[in-house]
């Protein structure tokens, strides 16, 4: 059977079917749709395809996900990376360039919130809290080339972060730091700012298969109404004086505890 047989005789996603095919190849996408002629062995695809008719998300199947240009390591360990996880980089980053305050909607519904607490001049360490994959800690390392303290109350997911770190060159400028939220940063001694993509979808919410059966809901849910770590974090590092801002991911109805 060559792939375009292939992908017409499954029934999911037709994207999906592409990523997983081009997995199973060891090819990308490019080369897949450049080349349907080519005979494929189905077992090893149709053992990925009936996973995904499950509902398990790509990312584990393959497990990786593309963040910012660049490959990371996912497994039900950790959340799969989004887009609007880009967009907060983004954020930062303009915010280590002009420290101004700033709202800005990463998706429909989620907002990036960054607020300026102190002078930045003297900024040289980045603490990325709820680090998950590592995908944002990794990423500002590389883009700033400043030291990150990623965090997380997961040691599954710190060594996930750790595997990224590594891949990506940059496990010497990353301090990988088991706590719950903000606990860690009693131990740093020179200032800092914060950036975090924390639990924020209230308990009870209806979420896809995917994501509900298959990603950890610690690093889902936060509260009757998602809240608790988004408040929590955000009033304990405006307390502390080494902090000197912080960037955000949260809900729109969020905002009115931050702002």
């Amino acid at each position: 059977m060559n792939i375009t047989e292939a992908l017409n005789t499954v029934d999911i996603d037709r994207l999906d079917a592409e990523v997983l095919l081009a997995f199973h190849l060891g090819k990308n996408r490019e080369w897949l749709l450049a080349h349907p002629e080519e005979e494929v062995d189905m077992r090893g695809f149709l053992e990925m395809v009936n996973r995904r008719e499950l509902n398990e998300p790509v990312a584990y199947i393959v497990g990786m996900q593309e963040f910012y240009g660049r490959d990371f390591a996912v497994d039900p360990r950790v959340l799969i990376p989004r887009p609007s996880t880009e967009r907060l980089v983004d954020l930062t980053l303009d915010f280590l360039e002009d420290g101004e305050d700033t709202i800005r909607e990463l998706d429909i519904k989620i907002m990036g919130v960054a607020k300026k607490f102190g002078d930045l001049s003297d900024v040289k360490l980045i603490v990325d809290l709820c680090t998950g994959s590592g995908c944002i800690a990794t990423t500002l390392a590389l883009e700033t080339g400043m030291r990150v303290v990623a965090t997380d109350i997961s040691n599954d997911a710190l060594d996930v972060a750790r595997e990224n770190a590594s891949k990506q060159g940059v496990d010497t400028k990353i301090d990988c730091i088991l706590g719950d939220l903000t606990e860690p940063l009693s131990d740093i001694t020179e200032p800092f700012i914060v950036v975090s993509n924390p639990p924020y979808i209230p308990e009870g919410d209806e979420l896809m298969p995917d994501v509900a059966d298959f990603e950890p809901h610690l690093a889902l849910f936060s509260g009757p109404d998602g809240s608790d770590a988004v408040v929590k974090i955000y009033n304990s590092i405006q307390r502390n004086p080494l902090c000197r801002g912080c960037i955000l991911e949260c809900r729109v109805e969020h905002l009115r505890n931050l702002v």
